[in-house]
């Protein structure tokens, strides 16, 4: 969050006062010792404060050093780039880097530190680049930039915590050339300040995406694009989680919510999410858009739960742990820490609030930090009848 302020700081906004404070207060207090943390939340305090130009932190860059050993690789690379920012212990930054010019071990995505191969690999290039010790040669900076190239173009399928670290480390090896600036081009774009990159913003794919007159250099190209289809239904999609949702009517199981057996306004309704992977998922996110017709129900609040409450739940169900949720008008948000492999699921209540015919978009959810896996449910008609 600190890191965020500060490169807010950096790029002209100016975040709330009183923010800037309590941020900086707690950072400072993690870097003396006056809060529990870990070696690693200590190391990267130090790295933001340094990098926002605080620069009187010695006898806690020397402690972290000297108890080193209790730390990681990525520990490690902070450190030294933190010492460097400072502009002491260079013997030190030398002896951090020499440690860490090792193959990188293997280890998995951790949901605890958020850690990886990738993350680790990432701060090691970072951290040489910004020291530049004598052993970082113009050969290996440019092996180290066409890997973090290399890692980049698989953005897809990383977590935002290797995509942030990635960005860093390729950000400062980009910062130390002199590129020339980009000129106008045709059709005109919107340029950076530093005249370093350039959009064409909101054009259609339908259009001549040709860009004429730009310079003639080798430049590096981003597309985001968006697209809708015409296709009213969606079908099911899994990769690495299957999603149902069961939709029961607690008033009278009979009415469904078909044209042939709509629901009534009033119809109590349960709805239970089915989730199926085949892995250990971390930090999941579940989203239902809701038709207009009908309305979530929180038997957790007081004047709700005389009126509403959940029935038991199917003994052979196993059933997913809520870390958080969102009870909005229009979606149903639910997040989980943990999802074990197999089969799991969560119920909410809801009530028929609105007569007509609605569409209720499919169900999604999906891992907040890996993207390569998701799932949709299929969406689905509702028919709610005065009578």
């Amino acid at each position: 969050m600190l890191t965020h302020c500060s490169e807010s700081i950096n790029a002209g906004f100016e975040p709330p006062a009183e923010l800037q404070e309590k941020l900086t207060g707690a950072a400072n207090k993690i870097i003396k010792g006056q809060l529990p943390a870990s070696r690693f939340e200590k190391c990267f305090a130090l790295f933001v404060f340094t990098q926002s130009g605080s620069n009187d932190f010695r006898s806690e860059s020397q402690e972290l050093y000297l108890h080193r050993n209790e730390g990681s690789d990525e520990d490690r690379a902070l450190l030294a780039i933190a010492l460097h920012r400072q502009n002491i212990m260079a013997r030190e930054q030398q002896q951090l880097l020499r440690e860490i010019d090792t193959p990188i071990k293997e280890r998995a995505f951790n949901p605890v530190t958020f850690t990886s191969m990738t993350r680790a690999e990432a701060m090691r290039a970072f951290a040489f680049n910004v020291v530049s010790p004598p052993t970082w040669t113009k050969q290996k900076k440019q092996q180290a930039r066409d890997r973090m190239s290399k890692l980049m173009d698989a953005a897809g399928s990383l977590s935002t915590q290797e995509n942030l670290w990635l960005l860093l480390a390729f950000k400062s090896m980009l910062g130390a050339e002199m590129a020339p600036s980009l000129h106008a081009a045709q059709p005109p774009g919107v340029l950076s300040k530093n005249g370093g990159s350039a959009g064409w913003l909101e054009r259609k794919i339908d259009n001549d995406l040709a860009i004429k007159e730009l310079n003639q250099g080798a430049l590096t190209f981003l597309m985001q694009a968006e697209y809708s289809t015409s296709e009213v239904d969606t079908d099911r999609m899994d990769r690495g989680f299957h999603i149902e949702r069961v939709v029961k009517n607690l008033t009278d199981p009979k009415r469904v919510g078909s044209s042939d057996a709509p629901l009534k306004l009033g119809d109590q309704l349960l709805i239970t999410y089915r989730l199926n992977t085949r892995k250990l998922q971390n930090f999941v996110a579940l989203e239902d858009a809701l038709p207009a017709g009908i309305e979530v129900v929180n038997p957790n609040l007081a004047i709700v739960g005389k009126f509403f409450q959940l029935p038991p739940a199917d003994p052979q169900d196993r059933l997913l742990g809520l870390s958080y949720s969102e009870m909005r008008d229009r979606s149903t948000l639910l997040y989980f820490d943990i999802v074990d492999p197999g089969s799991s699921t969560y119920s909410i209540l809801a009530r028929a609030t609105a007569a007509g015919t609605f569409r209720w978009p499919a169900t999604q959810v999906a891992p907040m930090y890996d993207s390569r896996f998701s799932g949709l449910s299929p969406s689905s008609l509702c028919v709610i009848s005065v009578e």
